[in-house]
């Protein structure tokens, strides 16, 4: 009994459902004429069918590279497209905050107007106007980080007088966290002689107004 013969008994007993493969006519006929060429021949069909497909192996797999390498590199530009985009729109907020800041800054260029809002802030800190002098000058003193080409400074000495703690604490917070870009370049507190509890204080304030290229 040849080794064909054992291979198709295998088959019939162990996986008859590829039996439809041998029992098939042309593969029968292949078979017959396989069987029938020389030793020789029967080695190089073998050697050719086995170069044929290892050939469709590796065209399959140089396929499948190629179209991972097409994906990963559209996957690359897609995530560089989003990163242009969003930091595009970054910048336009940043613009844009930047244009804001200037026009609410343009709001204290005026003569008068920085030491008309000092003394809004210390209304609304609920210091009696008549318990405020503000003297406004311009200048170049302050943070030299802040002060360029672009920006122009501007500053006040401010009194206040007979105010206690609270009232104090309010008034600095207005001017720090302000809408406007505004800091306290020096700061001197002494205790009132005749109201006990009660404070003086003389501050220096700098504001940072920006301008814009058409204005300076």
């Amino acid at each position: 009994m040849d080794k064909w013969t054992k291979a198709k008994e295998w088959i019939n007993e162990n996986a008859p459902m590829l039996a439809n493969v041998y029992q098939n006519k042309y593969v029968g006929m292949g078979y017959d004429h396989f069987a029938s060429l020389p030793a020789k021949q029967q080695k190089q069909v073998i050697l050719g069918s086995l170069g044929a497909l290892f050939a469709l192996i590796f065209g399959y797999l140089l396929w499948s590279y190629l179209s991972l390498w097409s994906s990963s590199s559209s996957a690359k530009e897609s995530y560089a497209m989003a990163n242009l985009l969003q930091q595009y729109q970054k910048n336009r907020r940043d613009k844009s905050s930047l244009l804001q800041h200037l026009e609410r800054s343009s709001q204290l260029a005026g003569p008068g107007q920085f030491k008309a809002h000092l003394m809004n802030q210390g209304k609304s800190a609920a210091i009696s106007q008549r318990m405020m002098q503000v003297e406004e000058k311009d200048g170049a003193e302050g943070d030299p980080a802040k002060a360029g080409q672009d920006v122009k400074v501007r500053q006040a000495t401010v009194v206040l007088e007979k105010i206690n703690l609270s009232q104090l604490k309010s008034f600095l917070n207005n001017i720090e966290y302000g809408p406007h870009q505004m800091g306290i370049s020096s700061i001197r507190i002494s205790n009132d002689d005749k109201i006990r509890g009660y404070m003086k204080v003389e501050l220096g304030v700098v504001a940072y107004l920006f301008q814009s290229e058409e204005g300076s």
